[in-house]
């Protein structure tokens, strides 16, 4: 019988996820939420919430996670390119953070 999947850890950053979790407590964390079979993905763009679930890009690739409940970590690395754009009074900037090989 499959386990049955308990949830995601998403990060933007390409990579090991927990990279940056310090050596002797991070492969903790890590065997735990594997043993709670939950998927870790990186390299994620966010799209959008909708009744359909959470859409992100990996890789180019579109994905939708069946998901009726998301966890917001505000721990990542800031992109600011749109803020700093229109703090700079640059008239119809565009947000490239969550693009990264999407095409709509």
């Amino acid at each position: 019988m499959a386990r049955r999947l308990l949830g995601y850890l998403l990060q933007r950053r390409p990579g090991a996820i927990a990279k940056t979790l310090g050596k002797t407590t991070g492969w903790i964390h890590l065997a735990e939420l594997q043993r709670r079979n939950v998927e870790p993905i990186t390299g994620v763009s966010y799209e959008r919430i909708d009744d359909a679930g959470l859409h992100i890009c990996v890789d180019g690739q579109k994905r939708i996670l069946d998901v009726d409940t998301v966890v917001i970590c505000a721990w990542q690395e800031s992109v600011r390119d749109l803020q700093d754009a229109l703090i700079a009074g640059v008239v119809g900037a565009r947000d490239r953070r969550s693009r990264r090989g999407c095409r709509e």
